[in-house]
């Protein structure tokens, strides 16, 4: 005979009437199942490559059918996992069978980013995971939202194996958000090698953050004082650009062919605007000491880049590719303003307008010097009929352009006195001095002449009396 389960209040329940407990008590303990946790597929892909097993992560991705460039629940990339854990046969598996993107932007970060930053601690893994990429078309000047580039990632780490590898294609001069550039992130961690190696290469060591501290200061202030002595000494006495350099100041700055003296080279205020587009500001001084006119240095090539200082070649190319960027800029009448018979502009703002076209002639003049010099070089080819056609009818619009010019400069010139109304000329000043002094010594002269003979005639009466 089955025994037989009794019910009712709690065997420890305090509480001496039993009718007030509404539930049930069982004198034998349910017994539940304890289930299995639930693992989401992408989670067993994801432990695989954290853990580098390529079998279980070819076994998870053909039963998955997952996209090469998905997004896993980590947020990152397959690829991205593989670099940033330093599994190098998982990222060879991804790049070279699968075709996995190797500019793949996850949150402003990319692959190439995260090998640089591997954490594996390996050098020679992040290495071999840096030139992977590369050998796929890996973009290497790029940052975060941070400003981070791979570069500074790398000089973080001290994989000087990597920065050996990316040295000759980044700029030493780019910051982060914080106004550090990669010497910085090298010297917060105490990276000896890669600051000598950086150093070497020409690296500006004496250019600020944006708290005003210098690479030198900040080793200072770590005490890593063994990396002073690679650190060249502060300069004596630094080159700081005329302030008239670099903005229009007066008249003789948008005009500067009609004087004769100007301390400004010819429109190089426009030097500084196409060198910060270029981020190379810090070129600037150079330019400045050589007195380089906009024109000359819309002309400018290697070997004149070196001669006024610009030592590294990769500086030297960015100058090179941006005036070429330059003188591809499609032209435009719309370009220029215009001065209207009708309007009600002053005689300043139409002689500003007049600069403008001045400084428009110096820039297409500098122009067809560079086509031809380089045409002539056997640099830029042979132009088709297309191409020929569009430059000729450019060059008729703005032949248009300058006879309207002239007419405009005519017709101004019609209201202009024959000389220029502060003009003073000193010899005609000397010769009215002159007749002015003539008619004094005339006047008085006449004066005592009529006294005289007034005198005489008065005498002459008295003595016939």
């Amino acid at each position: 005979m089955t025994e037989k389960l009794s019910y009712g209040p709690p065997v420890d329940s305090d509480d001496s009437d039993c009718s007030s407990y509404d539930g049930f008590y069982f004198s034998e303990p349910l017994k539940r199942e304890k289930r299995a946790p639930c693992v989401q597929p992408q989670q067993l892909l994801y432990e695989a490559l954290m853990e580098g097993n390529l079998q279980l992560v070819r076994e998870h991705i053909d039963a998955l059918k997952f996209p090469v460039d998905g997004i896993l629940s980590g947020g990152l990339t397959m690829l991205m996992n593989a670099c940033r854990e330093g599994h190098y046969e998982v990222a060879a598996y991804l790049v070279n069978e699968l075709g996995a993107s190797v500019n793949k932007l996850v949150d402003s970060m990319t692959p190439l980013m995260f090998a640089c930053d591997c954490h594996a601690n390996d050098a020679h893994v992040a290495e071999r995971l840096v030139r992977l990429l590369l050998s796929k078309g890996a973009v290497i000047n790029v940052s975060d939202k941070y400003g981070i580039t791979p570069f500074m990632l790398a000089c973080r780490r001290g994989y000087t194996n990597v920065v050996r590898l990316l040295i000759g294609e980044v700029s030493f001069d780019a910051i982060d958000n914080q106004g550090c550039t990669p010497i910085f992130h090298a010297i917060e961690n105490n990276h000896r090698d890669i600051v000598k190696i950086l150093v070497d290469a020409g690296v500006n060591a004496n250019l600020a953050n944006n708290k005003g501290y210098t690479p030198k200061q900040v080793a200072e202030f770590h005490g890593f004082y063994d990396l002073l002595e690679l650190l060249p000494a502060d300069p004596a006495a630094e080159y700081i650009v005329p302030s008239n350099y670099i903005c229009y100041n007066t008249l003789r700055d948008h005009v500067p062919r009609i004087f004769l003296k100007t301390d400004c080279p010819e429109y190089f205020q426009e030097l500084a605007s196409i060198l910060r587009t270029l981020e190379m500001s810090n070129m600037l001084e150079h330019f400045a000491k050589a007195r380089i006119s906009l024109a000359e240095f819309l002309n400018m090539d290697d070997m004149r880049l070196r001669d006024i200082g610009i030592k590294f070649p990769i500086y030297r190319n960015k100058i090179l590719k941006g005036i070429l960027d330059f003188h591809l800029h499609h032209w435009s009448r719309k370009s220029i303003a215009r001065v209207k018979k009708d309007g009600m502009d002053n005689f300043y703002e139409i002689l500003m307008i007049t600069a403008n076209h001045l400084q428009h002639l110096v820039i297409i003049q500098a122009s067809l010097r560079y086509v031809m010099q380089n045409q002539l070089n056997g640099k830029l080819g042979q132009p088709s009929e297309m191409q020929m056609a569009s430059l000729q009818s450019n060059l008729n619009a703005y032949r248009g352009i300058i006879n309207e010019l002239t007419k405009t400069v005519k017709y101004l010139g019609s209201f202009s006195p024959p000389q220029n109304l502060l003009y003073i000329d000193y010899n005609e000043i000397l010769a009215e001095r002159k007749r002015r002094k003539v008619r004094s010594v005339f006047k008085y002269t006449t004066i005592v002449l009529g006294i005289s003979v007034f005198i005489c005639f008065k005498c002459k009466r008295f003595f016939k009396l």
